[in-house]
């Protein structure tokens, strides 16, 4: 039966060190575990043990290295120690026998051969143990016996006795030769093992080698049926001669192009004259063609030969490429291209025949002509296209430099790329202008016209063109489009350029943060001074002011007039709203200084409006209001600035009036409605559009609803303006299920007037408008605000309530404003609540603003009310929102107020 033992596990891995563990106690072993050599080595310092089971490959110190400390050490180097390891290495296993291990184990282990092993090696250590026990004990017996009277007597025992070293030289002998028996086993065994895998490894390599054979023997043959389908398929003749001469291989175009004139070209054929020599004064034998030259170690490119007709063959021209061929001996043979460029040379004489009779022509027309032969990049300039350069005739050579280097560095990118397009056939001729550099310095603007000349393989070959000066007619075109946008008076830009730059501006400001000014300038008295002194006078008395303007604004800044005695001013990249006021006193400044017009000294002044760019969308809006400042300067006494004031605005447009218009906006149909988008802020997705009317006034343009719902709601006029933004507010609704079914699930809010709520026939009418526009009800909102809802709570409560029986959903708008309080929240029936912007522009500002809005929407969540943020500009804002779980969003950060036609482009970009 196997005896039991102290056996330590040492493995970096939890769940091997657990099994072997679990195993080795089964079979009545008492089992100490470690997770590395570290552990191992403090372990068998502190304790005796039978056997080590001891992991090769572990993080830190290694089982190898464990091993060889274990073996150095004399107190513990008589532990047996079986390695373990996944690793297939034969090598490393190998390095561990040889340091002293006693067996090896690989994973995973079977537990069969577990047991024999750790069995085996703790008999091995069982019988060495017990050796060396009966070794000692015949040491102590004959110690013992040393005091017997029949030892006391015998002089050879007691000399051993007496000499103490000779028991330990007898153990240490012994101890030593069983150590190097079992080395000697240990080498025996890895020289065996050394020996499989060297034949392994050997019969391995023969395989591959085979293999590798095979393979190179099968590409030989794929590459030489390739060589022979390539030459076979060549359409010039390829010639292969040995050293005498004679043919040896020809593919079939040789047949083709020379047929039976193949064999008296060869070195190998009698030596009488076959060809001559190009300029055919010369006739060639068989030895002084290229065939044979490169017999004799020379190598011949593209040397021609003319074959003169006979009475059965046409004349006929080659171009013969030849080359020695070598082998390990030496010179093998040789081997010849040749090509058939019979038409070539035929269409190279007709060429210069034409070029001739082209070169006749070029003399004779005014515009300079140019050729450019592609396959050698050398371009002929006629003398008339040097000429308009100001160059005679042998100051510009052939090379494409000449030209290219002439154009105007801002020109030659965009001519480069037109004769690209050109060459490569994607566009069918050249034609376009450009300026090219004069010889005195000056730019002078050209008309090139081309076209390209392509070979039979499709490339082209040649471009012929044209050039023609067109300077006085593009000077013409530059005064005519200068006269469109300035000012024939004064040389200012008119009203068109300005408007332009405005617009300029405003798109500008929009993408960054940028301010910028608009100032409107009005001349006092201007009449007084025209009708005086005339309109000669007037129109001096206008340029002059022109021209302090020009010189009282900054670099960057447009100044420019509008009609009359109206100029305007840009005033770009101002770094405070100050800056702009100090600009406006310096012009009025200028202004006041004396001017001298017909003789006489004049003094003027102006009236200038002056408008910050902040908040501004459209260039007719900020020209308005700086037109309506303008005025009211002109109404405090003139020769000032004002800056606008929203209020102004509003004081201009009287109240009756604006109330007379407003009757037939709506008759007439001047309102609009435009739509802010609502996204979910989980995916950033349009999921709903809110529908805000505008006033498109026929004088004074957009009117934002902040000037004219108040209006509308003190004359009565909003139950009009509120029926028609619902239906036409669902109708839009309609047709955008319709023509984009995919966004079906879109929903629109209706904001709802404190006006509305009275209504008795509110339910009916919102019930008509879904029915008739075929909308469920569900995709309808009707915003109405919580100071509305708190003025007129219980009316609201009914009517809010016989709205959401309908399936229309309600939302509290503004919610926060009012006086409210969020215990007032339960009461709303309601399925939303929008939080006012004012909350959620602070809700980075500080931990108290944040928590408000967290209470606000904790408090809708547990009633069911989903909650909708106002006003987020930011993304910081969008990610605190977010954070809070607030499910949906609206505000500039995700688009402002939109037409229709924007909304319908996100809703066809989200669908493509």
């Amino acid at each position: 039966m196997p005896s039991s033992g102290h056996i330590l596990v040492v493995d970096d891995h939890d769940y091997v060190r657990s099994a072997l563990a679990r195993q080795l106690e089964r079979a009545g072993h008492t089992v100490v575990a470690c997770a590395d050599g570290i552990q191992a080595l403090e372990a068998v310092r502190r304790q005796p043990f039978d056997l080590i089971l001891l992991d090769i490959l572990m993080p830190g110190m290694r089982g190898d290295r464990v091993l060889s400390m274990l073996k150095s050490d004399p107190a513990l180097r008589h532990i047996p120690v079986i390695v373990i390891s996944g690793d297939q290495d034969l090598d490393l296993v190998t390095s561990c026998i040889e340091l002293g291990a006693a067996d090896y184990l690989g994973k995973p282990f079977n537990t069969t051969i577990l047991n024999a092993r750790v069995n085996a090696c703790l008999e091995q250590k069982r019988l060495r143990d017990a050796e060396q026990a009966y070794v000692r004990m015949r040491l102590q017996l004959i110690s013992t016996a040393a005091d017997h009277p029949a030892a006391a007597n015998d002089p050879f025992i007691q000399q051993v006795l007496r000499d103490s070293t000779g028991f330990e030289a007898v153990d240490q002998t012994l101890q030593a030769m069983l150590n190097r028996l079992e080395a000697e086993h240990r080498e025996r065994l890895r020289a065996e093992e050394e020996l499989r895998a060297l034949n392994l490894a050997l019969e391995q390599r023969v395989a591959e080698r085979t293999k590798a054979l095979q393979r190179s023997e099968e590409a030989l043959r794929q590459q030489t049926n390739l060589l022979l389908a390539i030459l076979d398929s060549m359409g010039d003749a390829v010639i292969v001669t040995d050293t005498q001469g004679q043919l040896i291989h020809h593919n079939p175009a040789a047949i083709q192009i020379l047929g039976d004139r193949l064999s008296s070209l060869l070195p190998s054929a009698p030596d009488t004259p076959v060809a001559q020599s190009p300029d055919r004064h010369h006739w060639l034998n068989p030895r002084d063609l290229p065939f044979a030259r490169a017999l004799h170690g020379e190598p011949v490119d593209a040397a021609e030969v003319w074959l003169p007709a006979t009475d059965h063959l046409p004349e006929q021209w080659l171009s013969i490429t030849a080359r020695p061929l070598h082998d390990r001996e030496g010179l093998s043979g040789g081997v010849a291209i040749v090509r058939d460029v019979t038409e070539a040379k035929r269409a190279e004489a007709a060429l210069r025949a034409s070029e001739e009779r082209y070169a006749l022509a070029a003399q004779g027309v005014n515009d300079g002509l140019w050729d450019w032969d592609l396959v050698s990049n050398k371009i002929y300039f006629a003398p008339r296209w040097k000429s308009m350069l100001g160059f005679a005739d042998e100051e510009i050579g052939t090379s494409p430099d000449e030209w290219f280097s002439r154009i105007h560095p801002d020109d030659r990118e965009r001519v480069e790329l037109r004769l690209l397009a050109h060459t490569r056939r994607l566009i069918k001729s050249l034609e376009l202008e450009y300026r090219m550099r004069h010889r005195d310095g000056h730019y002078c603007w050209m008309l090139c016209r081309g076209v390209a000349v392509w070979d039979e393989r499709g490339q082209a070959v040649r471009i012929v063109g044209s050039q023609t000066d067109i300077t006085a007619r593009k000077r013409a075109e530059e005064q005519l489009a200068y006269g469109m946008l300035h000012d024939a008076l004064t040389g200012l830009p008119n009203r068109a350029l300005f408007t332009d730059r405005l617009g300029q501006a405003i798109r500008r400001s929009q993408r960054e943060d940028h301010l910028f000014a608009v100032l409107f300038l009005d001349l006092d008295r201007f009449k007084t001074i025209n009708d005086s002194l005339g309109h000669t006078a007037g129109d001096e008395l206008l340029v002059a002011v022109a021209r302090r303007l020009e010189q009282t604004i900054r670099l960057g800044d447009t100044v420019a007039r509008l009609g009359g005695d109206e100029f305007a001013i840009i005033l770009d990249s101002l770094e405070s709203p100050a800056q702009a006021e100090w600009i406006a006193e310096r012009i009025q400044q200028a202004l006041r200084a004396p001017l001298t017009i017909a003789d006489r000294t004049i003094y003027t002044t102006a009236s200038i409006g002056l408008v910050l760019s902040k908040g501004y969308e459209r260039s007719e809006e900020i020209a308005r209001d700086a037109d309506t400042a303008m005025y009211q300067a002109k109404m405090r006494g003139r020769a000032r600035y004002i800056v606008f004031d929203p209020d102004m605005r509003r004081k201009t447009l009287s109240h009756f009036q604006l109330e007379h218009d407003l009757r037939r906006a709506v008759e007439h149909g001047e309102l609009c409605i435009h739509y802010q988008p609502i996204v979910a802020l989980a995916d950033g997705r349009m999921v709903a559009v809110e529908a805000l009317v505008r006033w498109q006034h026929p004088h004074y343009g957009l009117i934002s609803p902040d000037q004219f719902i108040p209006l509308a709601e003190e004359t009565g006029l909003i139950t009009e303006v509120g029926r028609w933004v619902l239906q036409e507010a669902c109708c839009q609704l309609r047709q955008w299920h319709a023509r984009y079914p995919h966004r079906t699930d879109l929903w629109m809010n209706v904001n709802l007037s404190a006006h509305q709520l009275t209504q008795s026939d509110l339910a009916t009418q919102v019930a008509d408008t879904i029915r008739v526009n075929k909308l469920p009800p569900w995709a309808l909102k009707l915003e109405i605000t919580e100071h509305a809802f708190m003025t007129h709570r219980e009316l609201a409560t009914v009517q809010l309530s016989e709205l959401r029986s309908l399936g229309v959903g309600v939302c509290i708008d503004d919610f926060g404003t009012g006086y409210s309080s969020l215990s007032y929240l339960s009461q709303f029936p309601v399925d939303t609540l929008k939080i006012d912007q004012v909350f959620i522009s602070r809700i980075n500002a500080g931990r108290e603003h944040r928590e408000i809005v967290k209470a606000v929407m904790t408090l809708a969540h547990s009633l069911g009310i989903t909650v909708v943020a106002e006003g987020v500009e930011t993304v910081e804002q969008a990610n605190e929102l977010r954070a809070l779980r607030c499910e949906y969003a609206q505000g500039w950060l995700f688009g402002r107020a939109l037409t229709p036609a924007q909304i319908e482009a996100l809703l066809a970009d989200h669908h493509s």
